[in-house]
């Protein structure tokens, strides 16, 4: 999941997201790479495609986007996407959520698995470009902990803590 921060430019629609989003699908070197993975690993996981919703009087109405695993979807929230910055971060981020789902787990705890969802979602989206490579850290660790916290609560910063270093180095399929 990733959070939404406030707007600074106007909202976009569902039809200007749908458009970009068409386009970046098939642009975006990353996104085409992670969607052959996923569907190599599992077309299941992602059986109801990718839209744009408006995410306003739901309950993911503080999300950029988000990977439902229930129904087999990524939801990128076009009321709080401002550019196609936005949209590519977002979508890359909840694509490593799904190819994480495709493939096995090395887990034994449902928060280490988020959490190093997290990292790994951040490592490859919103926050790949970010230099210096300190800053580029505390970007994947504050997004991490937010976003691991809304489900595994106090306990997150420390389970992040011991799955951070091995999943930043995990940027499969993206390698």
């Amino acid at each position: 999941m990733r959070l939404y921060e406030p707007p600074f430019r106007p909202v976009w629609t569902e039809d200007k997201c749908t458009a970009e989003l068409a386009q970046v699908l098939t642009t975006n070197e990353q996104a085409k790479t992670l969607l052959g993975a996923i569907q190599t690993l599992n077309r299941q996981v992602l059986r109801r495609g990718i839209t744009c919703r408006p995410c306003h009087g739901t309950m993911q109405v503080d999300r950029m986007g988000y990977y439902d695993g229930s129904y087999q979807r990524i939801v990128l929230c076009c009321d709080n996407i401002r550019s196609r910055e936005d949209l590519e971060d977002t979508l890359l981020h909840e694509l490593v959520h799904a190819f994480d789902a495709a493939r096995s787990g090395k887990f034994t705890s449902i928060c280490h698995l988020i959490a190093c969802g997290e990292v790994r979602a951040s490592t490859l989206g919103q926050c790949r470009d970010i230099q210096p490579e300190h800053k580029r850290r505390q970007c994947i660790w504050r997004d991490a902990v937010l976003s691991t916290k809304a489900h595994c609560g106090e306990q997150a910063a420390n389970i992040v803590q011991q799955v951070f270093d091995s999943c930043m180095k995990d940027t499969t399929p993206l390698q």
